[in-house]
């Protein structure tokens, strides 16, 4: 064996076998739901942002159950994400709650939720430095 090809061949099992490690994302934070929070998603967010959501659009922008699987880059962008909409009051949409009034987040629902989603964003902020 040539000198050149044990040398691409040495190259490649560093980059195949050492670099990932060194280059894979911040694993995420553990994910915790005080009551209140985890029964507020239950009752009107689960129904869209889980796999058994009609709307892909609601999967897509965020599926609770793989939170806490993402990268800490990936999860700070959920949580203020969660806390803007929050916040801003288009979660649930105008529509979602024109169907169905029970799914409208109370403001005592509203402030846990956004508490919360501020938390976990600090916490979060915290350890990715």
């Amino acid at each position: 064996m040539s000198n050149k090809l044990a040398g691409c061949i040495g190259f490649l099992l560093v980059a195949v076998l050492v670099l990932p490690g060194y280059m894979a994302p911040n694993p995420g934070i553990n994910v915790k739901f005080p009551k209140k929070v985890e029964t507020t998603i239950q009752d009107k967010c689960y129904g869209c942002h889980s796999p058994e959501g009609r709307s892909q659009k609601a999967k897509d922008a965020l599926m609770w159950d793989e939170l806490e699987n993402l990268n800490m880059a990936a999860q700070l962008g959920k949580f203020a994400a969660i806390q803007k909409v929050i916040h801003e009051g288009t979660m649930p949409p105008k529509g979602a709650v024109e169907r169905n009034p029970a799914m409208k987040l109370s403001d005592q629902e509203s402030a846990q939720m956004e508490k919360w989603a501020s938390k976990m964003l600090r916490k979060t902020s915290r350890k990715m430095r």
